[in-house]
């Protein structure tokens, strides 16, 4: 009796116990897997950054993986990129567990989702020092900043200006999300972020694509076309910090600011061929106050893609074959009667001219100035009589990358080079500085406007190559 009772103990113990130990093997697998692929990921940037993490987290459930207290300090550079909680959602835990796999070979999930939580970034890092300098380069290709207008004569509002209003840090929420209709053959992208004491802004977006399988194959050679684009924007107190910052830079009441900036916007649009209605410049204008908002959707049914690019001539051609549907601070604006033109000469000088004398206050803009030149003295000129003899043909230098010992490299600062890190990761650019912990070479966008600065950690670098 006794044998037959601890019989039907250990039968009840083991059906109790036996989905827990199941539980407990799939959750261990599963801490494993995402444990190995985050170290793996931070092995990857160990040459451009050090990444540490607190904990991990996991939804069986849900099929989330993420982790906690995520903290990214760039090479070369002082101070960190926190971000508190990151997680990733995907339809299946059969592709989380392969993610990494299945992304090398181009493939991607029919839905996806990433979440960042907590993104703070100090505007005072030595990082940001670094992105502010390649931001101004960009910013003087481009010219003037709308956003500078009337601000004390500044060209454009850059890291130094922003820290000046008060900004220390920026604390983010960043959300990520994209799913593909097989049967539609449309692919839905959703982003969304919020900035505390900046600004709110998500945008949607669907793509026609040619394809009935998802990779990155079909996204990039299939031409996809646009159908839908919808776009957000709530003004969280950036406008009041900077039309603050602004006046007491022209030292004037903010109201005087904000007419001075209406005025120069006005004849700014004007002299680069824009014709706006009144209704629609004010509400436009009427973004930089306080509190603003704005709402923007496209719809294409029938799609637009490059084929339709090409017939578009003119910036007014884009609106009108868009026909957008917008409203400024949840009031519909319609933008009939707006219209670009191309500029005349005289609508450039004036633009230049606007760009370069917005101090002081009082200047009357499109007045044309008088410039006196000062006629050079003339030099008499004596013909110098030389004996021409025919220089010898010289072998022309072939010039290539050439191996080198990374030792070496400190002779070589301005020279083009190709670094190789020992993850694979290949680096080109000029060498900028070397030191005996960081190498940093300045490397060209693909955009070719502007450039990049890359600092590496030097025990970090397998091999070099200098092209001489």
């Amino acid at each position: 009796m006794q044998v037959n009772v601890i019989k039907k103990i250990a039968t009840v113990l083991s059906v109790i116990c036996a989905p827990i130990a199941l539980f407990a093997a799939v959750y261990g697998f599963v801490w494993w897997k995402v444990s190995t692929a985050a170290d793996s990921f931070a092995k990857d940037i160990a040459p451009f950054a050090k990444m540490t993490y607190q904990d991990i987290h996991i939804d069986l459930v849900e099929a989330q993986v993420g982790l906690k207290g995520i903290s990214f300090v760039p090479t070369g550079s002082e101070g960190e990129i926190d971000v508190q909680f990151a997680v990733l959602k995907a339809p299946s835990w059969g592709f989380v567990l392969d993610l990494e796999e299945k992304l090398s070979k181009g493939e991607l999930p029919d839905a996806f989702n990433v979440d960042l939580k907590g993104l703070n970034i100090s505007l005072n890092s030595g990082y940001m020092q670094d992105w502010g300098r390649m931001v101004l380069e960009a910013q003087r290709e481009a010219g003037q900043s709308y956003d500078a207008l009337a601000c004390g004569g500044l060209e454009f509002i850059g890291l130094p200006e922003i820290r000046k209003m008060g900004y220390g840090h920026l604390n983010s929420d960043v959300s990520f999300q994209y799913h593909f209709d097989a049967l539609d053959r449309e692919l839905n992208f959703d982003l969304q972020s919020r900035t505390k004491q900046v600004a709110n802004i998500s945008m949607s977006m669907v793509l026609k694509v040619a394809s009935e399988t998802l990779n990155m194959q079909s996204i990039v050679f299939a031409q996809p076309q646009l159908k839908h684009i919808e776009a957000r924007y709530f003004d969280r107190g950036y406008n009041q910090k900077r039309n603050k910052f602004c006046a007491n830079l022209n030292k004037e009441p903010v109201k005087s600011y904000r007419e001075r900036y209406k005025n120069l916007l006005s004849k700014r649009l004007a002299y680069e061929g824009w014709k706006i209605p009144d209704e629609l410049f004010n509400a436009f204008e009427g973004l930089n106050n306080p509190g603003s908002s704005l709402y923007l959707r496209v719809d294409v049914p029938k799609g637009f893609g490059i084929q339709s690019m090409a017939l578009i001539q003119t910036p007014s051609d884009l609106v009108r074959e868009l026909n957008p549907y917008v409203e400024f601070s949840k009031k519909y604006v319609a933008l009939d009667g707006l219209d670009w033109s191309e500029p005349d000469p005289e609508g450039e000088r004036l633009l230049r001219e606007l760009m370069q004398s917005q101090e002081p206050p009082e200047l009357v803009l499109g007045e044309e100035i008088e410039k006196v030149v000062e006629p050079e003295e003339e030099l008499e000129v004596v013909p110098a009589v030389t004996m021409y003899q025919r220089p010898k043909p010289k072998k022309p230098v072939q010039k290539s990358f050439k191996k080198i010992a990374v030792e070496e490299l400190g002779a070589h600062i301005g020279k083009s080079v190709i670094l190789y890190t020992y993850f694979g990761q290949k680096v080109e650019g000029r060498l900028v500085a070397v030191t005996d912990k960081v190498i940093t070479v300045e490397h060209r966008v693909v955009s070719g406007r502007g450039t990049a600065t890359y600092p590496m950690a030097y025990d970090k670098i397998q091999s070099a190559q200098l092209y001489h």
